[in-house]
């Protein structure tokens, strides 16, 4: 019995601005397989929240934004170990921004996070596996320029750009 290819429609809508969808053929998988670990996007959406609500708790930001709250916390420790974040205790306290959203990139809170970003450890290792058994690689090049792709890409995407709201469309506000 041969799979189907399953197909996977991945959609985003901002109010009053254009809606896109991409279909992904996803050949005997049900999910998609995400670039980013599960810290690194909660690290992002924590920022952008954050400078929209100082002062917030780490418990209310993992409630409003529906993450587990023990590893909202995690993350959250290692925002400020980055210095990206200030937590502090007691009244008047809560989370407030350390950095400029406008000067900070998704590659920058990738990194501050998880260490330095390249798509296979085999960039890592002066000779690879392969090299060792055969002489070259020619995977390395591909890696590297994948790699470097990606990472113009993030660079490029900075936090303050996406944590404008969009425009409200006939008086709506946004959700």
């Amino acid at each position: 019995m041969v799979k189907q290819a399953a197909n996977t429609y991945l959609t985003c809508r901002l109010p009053g601005q254009q809606t896109w969808t991409r279909l992904y053929k996803i050949g005997g998988m049900t999910e998609p397989r995400t670039l980013l670990k599960r810290d690194e996007s909660y690290a992002i959406h924590l920022l952008i929240h954050i400078a929209g609500n100082p002062g917030i708790s780490t418990a209310d930001l993992a409630e409003r934004l529906q993450l587990p709250p023990a590893f909202t916390a995690k993350v959250v420790r290692r925002l400020v170990n980055a210095k990206m974040i200030r937590s502090q205790m007691g009244r008047g306290g809560g989370l407030s921004i350390l950095i400029d959203l406008d000067e900070t990139s998704m590659l920058d809170v990738i990194e501050a996070v998880s260490g330095p970003l390249v798509l296979d450890t085999c960039q890592t290792k002066p000779v690879c596996a392969t090299q060792q058994l055969s002489g070259f690689c020619a995977l390395k090049m591909g890696w590297f320029a994948g790699t470097e792709g990606i990472r113009q890409v993030l660079a490029g995407l900075k936090l303050g750009a996406m944590a404008q709201q969009p425009p409200a469309v006939g008086g709506a506000t946004p959700s």
